[in-house]
């Protein structure tokens, strides 16, 4: 199995259990894709609406329409940036409780890998998963 595959399909199934989870703990209208936002609006604290989509290689029309859908739902929210033009997205308080939720999940998942194939084991591919991102990622390859 090539290596592009192998990490989409850990992603999508990883992407499929942090969902599961997050339903069952009452977060509704989630789908995969739009889980994938919160980790980034968590992380740049203050980022603009075409950051976002940048980081996420999401157009700005895409962007837009999936945020709505978080901002409907009440998992964010938006506040005017300093320049006028652009708009910030925060996480409300539901979706920093849904980010926590994730994360501890996430936690768990971890240390349960970690229990399978040992924690020296998981901490080498995790530091290969890096290097692999930089590469993937450098101007070397573009």
């Amino acid at each position: 199995m090539s290596i592009c595959f192998l990490s989409l399909e850990t992603s999508k199934v990883f992407n499929e259990l942090i969902l599961k989870k997050l339903e069952k703990e009452g977060f509704d209208n989630l789908t995969s894709s739009l889980i994938t936002i919160f980790p980034f609006i968590d992380e740049y604290n203050d980022i603009s609406i075409s950051a976002l989509a940048t980081k996420l290689g999401y157009t700005r029309q895409a962007m837009h329409k999936n945020l709505k859908k978080l901002e409907n739902n009440l998992y964010i929210k938006f506040e005017q940036a300093d320049n006028k033009k652009e708009k910030i997205v925060k996480l409300t308080k539901k979706g920093k409780n849904l980010v926590l939720v994730a994360n501890s999940f996430i936690q768990s998942i971890q240390e349960k890998i970690s229990q399978q194939v040992g924690q020296e084991e998981l901490n080498r591919f995790i530091k290969t998963q890096e290097e692999i991102f930089e590469i993937l990622n450098s101007k070397v390859l573009k």
